[in-house]
C-alpha cells in the first residue's frame, strides 16, 4: 500500500506541475442566466485546482539520496530497480572529470543496488582497475589526461580484448563516426548524457547480462573457442583477438557449415544494425584471419555473409 500510494501522490505531482505552466490564474466562468451571476463552468473546477498546483505540491524534485525520506521500497519503485535486486553483487567504476556529474550516475546506479566507486581521470581510473577489476564501467568520453579511446587502448594491452564491458558516456561526442572509433577501441555500448535514467540502467543491466550470459565454449576439429574466457585456441597456438572479433569467432564456430548474415552479425555481436558498422565487421573478419594464419576457415558469401567451414 505504501508503494502503491507514494507511486499515486508521485504522478499526481507531475499532473498539476505539468498544467500550472499552462493554465491561468482564475477558473473560466460562464454566465448563468437565471441567477445573473457568473458560476464556475460545469468539470471544470478540477482545472482551477491544477492552474494552483504550486500551492498544492512543491516544485522541487523529491530527494532521492541516501537520507532520503522516502522507504527503500519506494526508492526502488522510482529508480526502476526490480524486486529480483538484480546487480547487487556488480561492481561498477564510473569515470568522469565533473565531480557533480560523476556522483549523481553514482548514486542512480548504487540506488540501483551496485556497488560502485568513482574516478576523476582516466589515469585514476587505470589506477583503481589495476588496484581491482570491475565488472563493469562507465567511461566519459572527453578527459583532460585521456580520451576514453585511450583508455580503452590501454586496458586492451596490446592487442587483448577489454576484460569488462565498458559504457562510454558523452556530451557532445555522439556522431556515429565517434561511436564508431570507440566500439572498433573495445566498448560495449554508447550512452549520451541526459538519458533517461531507466534507459541507462538498462543498458548497464544488458551489458552485465551479456558477460554473464557468454555462450559456452565451442571446439570445432582444432578450433577452440571460449569468448566467456577471452580465449582461443587453433591446436596448441593462442590466437589473440580483439572482443568483437572473439565473438564472432565463437557465433561462427557455433554454426559451422551455416551461413550466417551480415545482419545477424551486426544484432548479435556489434548490438545495432547500423551499418556503419560494416567496416568493422571487415575489420574483424581480417583480424580473425590473420590470427588463423591458414586459408578456408572464414568464407566470405558475397552479398549474405560468413561461414566458418572446418579444415583439417
Amino acid at each position: 500500500m505504501t508503494l502503491q500510494k507514494a507511486s499515486r501522490d508521485l504522478r499526481r505531482c507531475d499532473r498539476l506541475q505539468a498544467a500550472a505552466a499552462q493554465e491561468a490564474e482564475h477558473p473560466p466562468v460562464i454566465a448563468d442566466g437565471a441567477q445573473g451571476q457568473s458560476q464556475p463552468a460545469p468539470g471544470l473546477l478540477e482545472v482551477w485546482e491544477l492552474a494552483h498546483a504550486r500551492r498544492l505540491c512543491t516544485p522541487r524534485p523529491p530527494d532521492l539520496s541516501a537520507g532520503s525520506v522516502f522507504p527503500q521500497e519506494t526508492l526502488n519503485f522510482i529508480l526502476g530497480v526490480g524486486e529480483t535486486g538484480r546487480g547487487v553483487n556488480a561492481k561498477l567504476l564510473v569515470v568522469d572529470d565533473e565531480p557533480r556529474t560523476a556522483e549523481l550516475t553514482a548514486e542512480v546506479l548504487r540506488r540501483a543496488g551496485y556497488t560502485v566507486d568513482v574516478a576523476g581521470s582516466g589515469t585514476e581510473a587505470l589506477e583503481r582497475i589495476r588496484a581491482g577489476t570491475p565488472d563493469l564501467m562507465l567511461l566519459d568520453y572527453e578527459m583532460p589526461d585521456m580520451e576514453a579511446p585511450e583508455v580503452l587502448d590501454s586496458l586492451r594491452s596490446g592487442g587483448d580484448r577489454v576484460p569488462f564491458p565498458v559504457i562510454i558516456l558523452t556530451g557532445a561526442r555522439h556522431a556515429p563516426a565517434d561511436q564508431v572509433v570507440g566500439i572498433e577501441r573495445g566498448a560495449t555500448d554508447y550512452i549520451v548524457k541526459g538519458t533517461d535514467r531507466q534507459v541507462m540502467l538498462a543498458r548497464v543491466r544488458g551489458a552485465l547480462r551479456e558477460r554473464s550470459a557468454a555462450p559456452a565454449a565451442v571446439a570445432r576439429g582444432r578450433l577452440h573457442v571460449d569468448a566467456s574466457r577471452g580465449e582461443a585456441r587453433l591446436g596448441s597456438r593462442r590466437l589473440k583477438l580483439e572482443r568483437r572479433p572473439l565473438l564472432m569467432l565463437q557465433l561462427l564456430a557455433n554454426r559451422s557449415g551455416e551461413v550466417v548474415p551480415r545482419t545477424e552479425l551486426l544484432e548479435r555481436v556489434w548490438g545495432s544494425s547500423y551499418t556503419g558498422f560494416e567496416h568493422s565487421m571487415e575489420q574483424a573478419v581480417h583480424q580473425i584471419r590473420r590470427e588463423m594464419r591458414e586459408q578456408g576457415w572464414i568464407q566470405t558469401v558475397r552479398g549474405i555473409g560468413y561461414r566458418l567451414v572446418v579444415q583439417a
